[in-house]
């Protein structure tokens, strides 16, 4: 498994949201915030298709509610959060999502889902396997998960009983 994130403060200096309209599928947003997420996310995931996995053609297509390459086998994921839009590659299918650490009630959230989390980092590990999980949409065979940039917590899983860590995690370069 690859994973790849783009910081979009850094990505909208060298690009417009004109350049990004070709990602947008004729969709409607509900803010500009949610725009710049999803086209980036597109943008990336194709980026990479061509650069890293020499797809020829990047179509996307929607399978069971979730996104893949129309004429590749290699499976992707996903997610987004702040400023960090990441995605992960694979050839079994993955899950992946990103969440910022932010204070949160340990002891209720602890009584809500009944395990002892002692710290925001436990809880957010949990909370970003969880998410990633619902993405992948079978049953989980392996698992990594990270501190990210300092604050952010990052988890990728796998149908791949073999999985136990990316390959590599980068900022994507255009």
């Amino acid at each position: 498994m690859k994973i790849y994130y783009i910081n979009s403060e850094e990505f909208l200096k060298q690009y417009d949201t004109e350049f990004l309209r070709q990602y947008a599928s004729d969709m409607e947003f509900k803010s500009v915030k949610r725009f710049t997420q999803y086209t980036i996310g597109r943008y990336l995931v194709k980026a990479v298709g061509i650069r890293d996995f020499g797809i020829a053609d990047t179509e996307i297509e929607i399978v069971n509610e979730k996104p893949k390459f129309k004429y590749s086998d290699i499976c992707f994921s996903i997610t987004h959060c702040g400023k960090y839009i990441a995605a992960a590659f694979d050839k079994a299918e993955c899950g992946l999502d990103i969440e910022e650490m932010k204070e949160r009630d340990l002891n209720a959230l602890s009584k809500r889902y009944e395990r002892d989390f002692n710290s925001v980092e436990e809880f957010y590990t949990f909370w970003t396997e969880y998410e990633a999980e619902i993405k992948l949409q079978q049953e989980m065979k392996g698992k990594y998960s990270t501190v990210f940039k300092n604050n952010y917590i990052l988890t990728a899983v796998s149908a791949d009983p073999t999985f136990s860590q990316p390959s590599c995690i980068s900022c994507f370069d255009a």
